[in-house]
């Protein structure tokens, strides 16, 4: 009789530690007033976790929602910081270069209203594609990315693909001991889009540069792949909508943790499925990404007068 009670009392002394006795809900909504039973407190059956707290409801994780998604929507791209050095003038410093070069470059980007310094450095035939990289990665102050691994880079599936080609990213390689993602850029490093993706990822991020040309390439080859864990939205800025596509997914599949952040002009939620309720051909997380409409993009404004940088003489010293 003793060993046939010894469950039933380690099984109430789990309900005294949890304080499942209590009547208090666990749900991080302040003005949920929904009553659990004990057996959904124990299972968390209809509970999501939204940014690490824990919602009892599907209403109270729409609210949250809501909550959540304006502050996205309103919140403004961070500005990319300005780099110490001008691309054309390091090339110049390296002997990459000369100020005639530079000068005719700035001048085609300037006509043509489109395109990097890098690129139009390319196109006149000034320099290859690998010295701009080189020079990207010193201005940046990244190592270079020399080689990719297709296969590796098909497997790290983590990050939506139209993030990916909005800036010109590529997931390298994860290393599992330091919780690391490397991501190779293409043409400019966004410390915010790295950011996003490490609240996004629960990991590191670490940036590297490489040739604009090959990531280009990798992504025209990963835009032919199926990608059944990515769903994109948009352009869209209701966020009434958006708040109810965004409940419709975590309503049919039941995530056990739901995570959200924005990314450029891009919303992107991302639902962890659990084990006991994905079938086979569903992924462990489904990628949700709304992508925002925004004004018509305005002309490239002309570059700084690189003329001022470079033709004045340099101090004589006596």
């Amino acid at each position: 009789m003793t060993d046939f009670l010894k469950p039933l009392t380690r099984f109430a002394n789990w309900i005294k530690r949890h304080n499942f006795e209590s009547s208090q809900s666990p749900c991080a909504l302040v003005s949920c007033s929904h009553s659990r039973s004990l057996w959904q407190r124990v299972r968390h059956c209809q509970g999501t976790f939204l940014q690490g707290a824990f919602y009892c409801q599907p209403q109270c994780l729409e609210i949250a929602l809501i909550s959540q998604l304006s502050h996205l929507r309103v919140m403004a791209p961070s500005p990319p910081p300005p780099n110490r050095i001008p691309l054309g003038l390091l090339m110049v410093a390296r002997g990459k270069l000369t100020f005639a070069e530079v000068r005719a470059a700035l001048e085609a980007q300037r006509r043509a209203r489109y395109g990097k310094i890098g690129e139009w450095i390319e196109k006149l035939g000034f320099a290859t594609e690998q010295e701009v990289t080189t020079a990207l990665a010193l201005q940046w102050g990244c190592p270079v990315a020399t080689s990719f691994d297709p296969s590796t880079i098909h497997s790290l599936g983590n990050i939506p693909f139209p993030i990916l080609e909005a800036f010109q990213m590529l997931p390298l390689n994860h290393v599992a001991s330091s919780n690391t993602l490397y991501l190779a850029f293409g043409e400019r490093v966004d410390h915010g889009a790295l950011y996003a993706i490490e609240k996004i990822l629960a990991c590191r991020t670490q940036p590297c540069v490489a040739g604009r040309k090959s990531v280009a390439c990798q992504l025209d080859s990963m835009r032919q792949l199926p990608r059944p864990s990515d769903v994109e939205f948009g352009p869209m800025n209701d966020l009434a909508e958006i708040a109810r596509i965004a409940s419709s997914y975590t309503a049919r599949l039941s995530p056990e943790a739901v995570r959200l952040s924005r990314i450029g002009r891009f919303i992107w939620l991302r639902l962890d499925v659990p084990a006991h309720v994905r079938s086979k051909p569903l992924p462990h997380a489904t990628n949700v990404v709304f992508r925002l409409s925004t004004d018509s993009p305005r002309p490239l404004p002309p570059p700084r007068p690189f003329r001022q940088l470079i033709t004045a003489p340099p101090p004589r010293t006596t």
